[in-house]
C-alpha cells in the first residue's frame, strides 16, 4: 500500500516512469474533477477510470475486499473515508471471488492492523492481495466523492504496454 498527496505522486520512486503509472496520474490531474460518475477508460483493456459518490459506512456495515489480478489507486475528490487494511494471513476469506468483478471478501476481524484516512487530494495504492476496507465514515465526512483507478497486473509487470 501506498498513501500520498496527489502532488507528490512523482516523488514515489518508480511511478513517474512507467507510462501505465503515468497516464494513470496525469488523468487524476487533468481530467479527474471535471469527470462525470461511471467508468472512463484509459486506453487499455481493463484499465480505467471509475467516478462515484456515496454515503460512507460504520465498520460493521463495510466489507474487506482483495484483488489478484488488478491495482486499485483510490483518490478522494471530496470528502473523505477511511480504508482499513489487515494482511490476508488474519483475515477469514468468505470463498467469494467472482474473477467478472475481479473481487473478493473477507469476515471482518475485531483488530486491524493499519488505517489511513483518504482526504480531498489524496490517493492509496492497493496492490493484489492485499485485503482493504474501505468506505469507511471518518468524524467529519459522511460521505464522498471518489475515484478507482483499475490497473490489470499485467500493464506494470514490465516497462512496455501491450
Amino acid at each position: 500500500m501506498i498513501h500520498d498527496s496527489l502532488s507528490r505522486w512523482r516523488s514515489v520512486p518508480g511511478l513517474a516512469e512507467h507510462p501505465i503509472w503515468s497516464t494513470a496520474f496525469a488523468w487524476l490531474e487533468t481530467s479527474a474533477a471535471s469527470a462525470s460518475e461511471g467508468i472512463h477508460p484509459l486506453g487499455e483493456e481493463g484499465f480505467y477510470a471509475r467516478v462515484m459518490s456515496y454515503a460512507t459506512k460504520t465498520r460493521e456495515t463495510a466489507r474487506y475486499e482483495m484483488h489478484r489480478l488488478t491495482i486499485d489507486i483510490q483518490f478522494t475528490l471530496k470528502g473523505g473515508e477511511g480504508i482499513e487494511v489487515t494482511p490476508v494471513e488474519e483475515l477469514i476469506p468468505l470463498n467469494d471471488y467472482n474473477p467478472t468483478k475481479e473481487v473478493e471478501h473477507f469476515q471482518t476481524t475485531a483488530r486491524f492492523v493499519g488505517f489511513v484516512e483518504n482526504r480531498e487530494g489524496r490517493f492509496t495504492i492497493l496492490f493484489p492481495g492485499e485485503p482493504h476496507m474501505p468506505q469507511l465514515r471518518l468524524a467529519d465526512s459522511e460521505s464522498v466523492t471518489k475515484v478507482v483507478i483499475k490497473i490489470p497486473l499485467i500493464l506494470v509487470a514490465s516497462n512496455t504496454t501491450r
